[in-house]
C-alpha cells in the first residue's frame, strides 16, 4: 500500500510503501531495489532509499523523466496515498562492502537513491565514509536533510547549474586509490562512463556502480567464420567448464573472475560462430 508520496526535490516524489497489514517487509540490504508495477501496466525497478533496519515500510524516489517511457509519468500523476502497488521482494546487485575501511559513495541527480540506503547504514554501523553528491541546482537536490544529519561532515555537495564547465571532476577525484577503499556509484550516463575510465586502475573488487539502464555496449567482434547476419550456434553440453567458443560479455553485474567462469545468456552474445556452454 502507498501510505504517503511527498514532494522530495524539483520533479522528485518520494513513495512510502507498506504492507497492507502492517507486517513487517520481507529484510532487504543497503543498494537493494525492487520491482514495481505502476498504472498502465509497467513493471520499473526502484532503489530502496530508507534504512535497511527499517521493516515496517520501502521507500523509493521517482524521477519525473519527460522523455522516458512512461513509467516515472505514471508514478508522478497516477500514484495517490492509499492505492495499491504489487512489488517483487528487494534483491540486490550493488550491495555495499561492509569490511573495508573506507567508502567513498558519488550519486549523480536521481542515483542518490540507492546510496541513500547505504549512508543510512554506514551510518547505524559507524563505518568511516564520505558522500559526493551532484546535481544541478538546490532545488533538484533530493534527501539534503536526512544527509545532512548521517553524513554530518562527510558530505560534499555539487552543483553544475547545467554547465558542462562546472561538472564535478571525476577523473581527479579518483585518480588515486587508497588502501582499503572501496567505491559506489550511481548517476547519468556521463558520470558512469567517466567514473569507469577513472577507475581503471583500480584494484579488482574495489569499484561498484549501478546503471540507471544499460549503458550503450560496441558492436560484438566476430571471429573470421561468424554466420551471417551475426547468428551464431549455441551447443549445451554438461561436462562442468565452458567448453569451446568465446563469449562476448554484455553484462554488468559479473566482473573479470566471474566471467571466466560464468556467462549471463540473458543478455550476452557469443564472437565465435559457435559456443559450447556447460548447460
Amino acid at each position: 500500500m502507498v501510505r504517503a508520496v511527498r514532494n522530495e526535490a524539483q520533479r522528485i516524489k518520494t513513495f512510502e510503501l507498506t504492507d497492507r497489514s502492517d507486517r513487517e517487509l520481507p529484510a532487504f540490504t543497503a543498494g537493494a531495489h525492487l520491482d514495481v508495477e505502476v498504472p498502465g501496466g509497467f513493471v520499473r525497478q526502484y532503489s530502496l532509499c530508507n534504512s535497511p533496519s527499517d521493516r515496517r515500510r520501502y521507500e523509493i524516489a521517482v524521477l519525473d523523466v519527460e522523455d522516458g517511457r512512461g513509467g516515472s509519468r505514471a508514478m508522478h500523476t497516477q500514484v495517490r496515498g492509499g492505492d495499491t502497488l504489487w512489488g517483487s521482494a528487494p534483491r540486490n546487485d550493488f550491495a555495499l562492502h561492509e569490511g573495508a575501511r573506507h567508502h567513498l559513495l558519488v550519486a549523480g541527480g536521481i542515483g542518490i537513491t540507492p546510496i541513500m540506503s547505504m549512508v543510512e547504514r554506514l551510518h547505524s554501523i559507524q563505518a568511516c565514509h564520505a558522500v559526493i553528491y551532484c546535481t544541478r541546482s538546490p532545488q533538484q537536490t533530493a534527501f539534503t536533510e536526512r544527509l545532512s544529519r548521517v553524513a554530518s561532515g562527510r558530505l560534499t555537495l555539487h552543483h553544475d547549474y547545467g554547465d558542462p564547465e562546472r561538472s564535478l571532476d571525476i577523473h581527479t577525484l579518483l585518480a588515486t586509490w587508497k588502501p582499503d577503499t572501496h567505491l559506489y556509484y550511481c548517476g547519468p550516463s556521463g558520470m558512469m562512463a567517466a567514473a569507469a575510465a577513472a577507475t581503471a586502475h583500480w584494484p579488482p573488487g574495489s569499484v561498484h556502480s549501478e546503471y540507471f539502464t544499460a549503458a550503450p555496449l560496441p558492436p560484438p567482434q566476430a571471429s573470421p567464420d561468424f554466420l551471417p547476419d551475426g547468428a551464431f550456434e549455441v551447443e549445451l553440453a554438461r561436462r562442468g567448464v565452458v567448453l569451446a567458443g568465446t563469449p562476448d560479455h554484455r553484462d554488468f553485474i559479473l566482473d573479470d573472475a566471474e566471467r571466466d567462469e560464468y556467462l549471463t545468456i540473458c543478455c550476452s552474445r557469443s564472437a565465435t560462430a559457435r559456443l559450447v556452454l556447460d548447460l
